[in-house]
């Protein structure tokens, strides 16, 4: 099932309802139906109808073991959220209308430097990969910014992103979690900031594409770096960062004279 299809269910089902709400964002896998009960301040029965209702709709499902058998505890159902909707924060299910209210105004992406189109980069996201992307969580490719994060730790994920083989995608708006905010700065505010940061710490200045997203009416920055071309090494504040997986590493010197005779760093 789609990701969108299950959202606009769970926004008719928890309309007016923020206790049922509450009760949804007790689903971890960990609690029993009757914890949740205990903890939400409602009765069992009304957990229970409520659990069922999000059961019927596809939002969660019983927990099992490796069997493929029901957990219990105290003798009530464990239930989880189904997998995409698992890392998705409870401000995805508020109505359209009332997501309207918060949402800045659409703009079309934004390259932040004309020549950047002449350099590959990785493809432009749909909000579907996005959130699979969201979902999934970080890699070797992917990094997630929440917001409020300087840009000079910002600037020191584009650098090594930029001395690696196929470059990378920073999300900035997406928590550590995926799940998703809305960006505090507009495309513009945020271009210029990060501009200005990514030329005074890094050595020689990459190119980097600013993308403005909207997801499920929330606005995200994708900030994509492109892969190293072999030739310009590039540092922050005169250290040479690589990234690993998830991790950004100074390098060691054998790494760095790779990189300065063309070869990449595996």
């Amino acid at each position: 099932m789609e990701l969108q299809e299950l959202v606009a269910r769970a926004r008719i089902l928890f309309k007016s309802a923020p206790k049922r709400v509450l009760v949804f964002s007790m689903i971890n896998g960990k609690l029993s139906s009757k914890e949740i009960s205990r903890k939400c301040g409602k009765s069992l029965s009304a957990t229970l109808q409520d659990l069922q209702k999000m059961r019927d709709l596809e939002l969660v499902d019983f927990k099992k073991d490796e069997r493929d058998n029901v957990i219990k505890k105290e003798n009530s159902y464990v239930y989880v959220k189904v997998p995409l909707l698992k890392h998705l924060s409870n401000s995805y299910f508020e109505s359209p209308e009332k997501i309207a209210k918060n949402k800045p105004k659409q703009k079309s992406s934004y390259t932040s430097n004309k020549t950047s189109s002449s350099i590959a980069m990785l493809p432009t996201l749909s909000e579907q990969q996005i959130l699979e992307i969201c979902a999934s969580g970080e890699d070797q490719l992917y990094e997630f910014k929440s917001v409020g994060t300087t840009m000079e730790k910002i600037s020191k994920e584009i650098c090594a992103f930029a001395n690696t083989k196929f470059g990378g995608i920073i999300f900035y708006g997406v928590e550590d979690d995926g799940a998703i905010e809305n960006s505090d700065l507009g495309r513009q505010k945020f271009d210029q900031y990060i501009q200005n940061s990514v030329h005074n710490n890094i050595t020689p200045t990459p190119h980097i594409k600013l993308i403005e997203k909207s997801v499920l009416g929330y606005n995200i920055l994708l900030i994509t770096i492109p892969p190293w071309n072999r030739r310009e090494v590039h540092h922050f504040q005169d250290n040479i960062y690589i990234r690993r997986g998830t991790n950004v590493f100074k390098t060691k010197t054998d790494e760095s004279k790779k990189l300065h005779n063309g070869e990449y760093i595996e």
